[in-house]
């Protein structure tokens, strides 16, 4: 139970420490934090009964040269009320712009999956990439990192460095719509053939100024999963979310 409040305290720690390697800037007008509040609900009683439930929080913030994401998110799901899903995920990244287009960053990746038997999985990596669209409708990036991950996947407690290829799009159709799509690939550099790959995108529509509609598809896929378990863990989500 100790691990489900480890990694929103990894999350907000690095969210918070990570400005203080760039340089201290002055800045008359400091932008705002973006905030969201997801909620997703499905349930269906009669010939079957299955319940998935999912919360997530998400928050953002773009300040001068420097980029601010935190999210963590909760599913939880039953099959004739057996519990079938039970996931926890975390993420946090800092990512500073320098000489152009360039950047530098952290990231901090957490996972506790009951099902997948991924008792918890930390990774901590330092990046370097490149926006190679940055504009106010249109963000597309791709970045290389050499990290750290810590994990207990139903063999024990393993520590490894790892490898972190990442790739970021992001459209904003108009002020009412946007398509959002992340790939991430890290494998183990010990093994190569351990590796990870996780995908996800989606489509978000406001419905008013503060609620819009979303919906999201995920995949995560282990080379080799705890044994036992499937490699591809495929989800569709859809739900409401809450901006503040």
């Amino acid at each position: 139970m100790k691990k489900k409040y480890v990694i929103p305290a990894l999350i907000t720690g690095v969210v918070v420490m990570a400005p203080a390697m760039a340089e201290e800037e002055i800045v008359e007008n400091e932008s705002q934090w973006e905030n969201s509040v997801d909620f997703g609900l499905s349930l269906s009683k009669g010939n079957t009964d299955n319940l998935l439930l999912r919360f997530g929080l998400q928050t953002e913030k773009k300040d001068g040269p420097d980029a601010y994401f935190g999210s963590a998110s909760y599913k939880y799901g039953e099959e004739e009320s057996a519990a079938t899903q039970d996931e926890i995920l975390g993420k946090a990244t800092w990512k500073h712009a320098y000489s152009g287009k360039n950047f530098f960053g952290l990231r901090v990746d957490a996972r506790r999956d009951t099902f997948a038997d991924i008792d918890y999985r930390f990774s901590l990596n330092a990046t370097y990439g490149y926006y190679w669209v940055d504009t106010e409708t249109t963000v597309f990036s791709t970045e290389l990192g050499l990290g750290i991950t810590a994990e207990d996947k139903g063999l024990g407690n393993t520590t490894y460095l790892n490898g972190l290829f990442d790739q970021h799009f992001e459209h904003k159709f108009n002020e009412n719509a946007k398509f959002y799509q992340s790939l991430a690939f890290s494998p183990r550099l010990d093994d190569l053939e351990d590796y990870r790959i996780e995908f996800e995108m989606g489509i978000e529509t406001k419905i008013t100024e503060t609620i819009a509609f979303k919906v999201s598809f995920e995949d995560r896929y282990e080379s080799r999963p705890a044994a036992g378990k499937e490699e591809n863990d495929l989800k569709l989500i859809t739900g409401l979310s809450y901006k503040f």
